[in-house]
């Protein structure tokens, strides 16, 4: 950076060094993970949910199974995984219960989709 003296002189004068200017970028693999033990360990989503016998989970499904019948529901589905075989397990192929929709995201925007706007 150079700056100018009553005489029309340009000096140099050095730049100050922070420490943030040595730092090395290092490359992005995925998204920012959330803090949970589950997306920190890639764990899939079970998709089991008649399992979940919490209190509060009880309670608010409590008197909802006839419900679901006159809305023209046979039952009250809860439970969404997929069979483990319906695909093999590799990267085109997902799988409800078996594969991470993280890792599958991830990998199919760094593999597959080039350009990405986040308005659409």
């Amino acid at each position: 950076f150079f700056s100018v003296t009553t005489r029309r002189m340009a000096v140099k004068h050095e730049r100050v060094k922070f420490a943030w200017d040595d730092v090395q970028p290092t490359p992005a693999t995925e998204p920012p993970l959330p803090v949970w033990d589950a997306a920190q360990n890639h764990t899939p989503n079970p998709y089991c949910n008649s399992k979940l016998v919490h209190p509060r989970i009880a309670a608010a499904r409590e008197g909802k199974l006839p419900a679901a019948d006159v809305a023209g529901f046979p039952d009250l589905n809860t439970d969404w995984a997929q069979d483990k075989a319906t695909y093999p397990a590799s990267f085109p192929h997902y799988v409800r219960g078996r594969d991470s929709l993280r890792e599958y995201i991830t990998e199919l925007f760094t593999t597959e989709i080039t350009m990405y706007d986040g308005a659409m």
